[in-house]
Parts: structure tokens; C-alpha cells; sequence
């Protein structure tokens, strides 16, 4: 799905730190309500909040989108997956509540994986939070088992998926 024609991609910078956290903390709350307990939600906004976080973020390769008039809307990016040879890791990406559901996702989903196949990685893996495994499903991920994430004392449902890329 393309990209609606009024959002523009960025490169992640690191004065956009402040504004990804706040999206990252609203997108999950908002969005993956449903499939968490509100101990798992408060646990991965603790993360979020936390001071190494803008490392991990200048590290993953992210896209930002932005809507002139609603500002930063959506992330998405990548990193190397050092336990697997050629592979790199889907990350970071959320939607805005109030732009969900528009083909966001999908798009910064296929613009990451276009820039690791760029980078020479042939594999792509996510570590897919439980809500958002329809989305990677449907981008042609296959489950491959499901675990845990940790955060915060608490443990987040995921599912580890993966595909080659084409």
C-alpha cells in the first residue's frame, strides 16, 4: 500500500528523540490496549521513558512520517541481527491512534525492509508485539514461535516471525 500522498519521510535525527517517545508511548497505549494487561502497557511506557532508549533509537535505522499539519504520525526501522547470519531486525514501528488503520505501517514496514535489502541483508525477522501480527502476517511474515518480552518486571506477549527478502 502507498503511502498517502500529504506524509513525507525523514531520517530519524537525534533532536527527534522526545517527539518518537511520545509516539512510541501513545501508539502502544492506545493501540495494543486490547492485547495487554494495563501493568504490561505501564511496563513498556517505562521503557520508553528510559534513558538508553534514544541510544536504541539512534541505532535502528528509522523512518519517520510526517503529516504537515499532525506532525509525526509513524516510525519505523531496522538493525542488524547479529544471532542470524544476512538478517536484519523490523523495529520501532508504531502508528499514530489517529492515523491507523490507513496503510502507515505497511508502508514505513516496506520502506525498512527495502533499506536493510539495500544494506545487503537478505533475511528479515521481527519481533512482533501480539497485537501487531495480523499486520506482519499480512506483509508475508511467518510465525516461528512465540515468547515473552521483557519490560520493566513485567512480561509483553510477542511472536518471533520471519521471511526473505524479495
Amino acid at each position: 500500500m502507498p503511502l498517502p500522498e500529504d506524509i513525507v519521510l525523514a531520517p530519524y535525527r537525534p533532536n527527534d528523540a522526545d517527539a518518537v517517545r511520545t509516539l512510541h508511548a501513545l501508539a502502544f497505549r492506545r493501540l495494543a490496549a486490547g492485547h495487554h494487561t494495563p501493568a504490561q502497557i505501564a511496563a513498556h511506557e517505562a521503557l520508553i521513558a528510559a534513558p538508553d532508549y534514544a541510544d536504541d533509537l539512534a541505532r535502528s535505522h528509522l523512518v519517520l512520517a510526517r503529516h504537515a499539519a499532525d506532525g509525526l504520525v509513524a516510525t519505523a526501522g531496522w538493525l542488524e541481527f547479529p544471532d542470524r547470519p544476512h538478517t536484519a531486525r523490523i523495529r520501532k514501528v508504531f502508528v499514530h491512534p489517529g492515523w491507523a488503520r490507513r496503510g502507515l505501517a505497511s508502508a514505513l514496514v516496506r520502506a525498512a525492509e527495502a533499506a536493510a535489502m539495500q544494506a545487503g541483508y537478505t533475511h528479515l525477522y521481527v519481533r512482533a508485539n501480539i497485537n501487531a501480527v495480523p499486520l506482519y502476517e499480512r506483509l508475508g511474515y511467518v510465525a516461528e514461535t512465540a515468547g515473552v518480552m521483557p519490560a520493566a518486571g513485567e512480561e509483553l506477549p510477542v511472536v518471533y516471525m520471519s521471511r526473505r527478502a524479495f
